[in-house]
C-alpha cells in the first residue's frame, strides 16, 4: 500500500489589473518582490533576471527552500508568481496578499499543488 508524504507545496498565483507604470519600472517591480519574500520569512540565496524588449521581464529568487519567480506582462497588467517551498509550515497567504496589494491587483486567483513522493508502506512482519 503507497502512502504520500508531503514535501512541499507549489502556489501558482495570477495577478490582474496590477498597477502598469510599476510593471513598467521592472526593477522597481523587483526589488518589491524580492523585499515581500525576504521579508516573509523565505531565504534568497541567488537571483536571476531578463528583460523582455519592448517590454515585460521575468524575475526569479532561489531560496533555500526552493524559487519564487515574476513574470510580468505591463501592456496587460499581469504578472505569473509562482512560489515552491518545501518548507510545509510555511503559510503563503500573507505573503500573497501582500504581493496583492503591492501591484495593485484589481483580481487574482491562486492555485495551491502540494508537493509529494509517493512512499511503499513497509509491512511488519513477526
Amino acid at each position: 500500500m503507497n502512502k504520500f508524504l508531503k514535501l512541499g507545496e507549489h502556489v501558482v498565483y495570477d495577478l490582474s489589473g496590477c498597477d502598469q507604470a510599476l510593471l513598467f519600472d521592472s526593477d522597481r517591480a523587483k526589488a518589491l518582490f524580492s523585499e515581500a519574500v525576504k521579508g516573509a520569512g523565505l531565504t534568497i540565496v541567488d537571483e536571476g533576471y531578463y528583460k523582455f524588449s519592448p517590454h515585460g521581464f521575468t524575475c526569479f529568487l532561489l531560496l533555500a527552500e526552493s524559487h519564487a519567480s515574476l513574470h510580468a506582462w505591463p501592456e496587460h497588467g499581469y504578472c505569473a508568481i509562482d512560489l515552491f517551498t518545501c518548507n510545509v509550515d510555511f503559510n503563503a497567504t500573507p505573503l500573497l496578499n501582500l504581493l496583492k496589494d503591492l501591484f495593485a491587483a484589481k483580481h487574482c486567483s491562486v492555485r495551491m499543488v502540494n508537493r509529494q513522493a509517493a512512499i511503499q508502506e513497509e509491512l511488519c512482519l513477526s
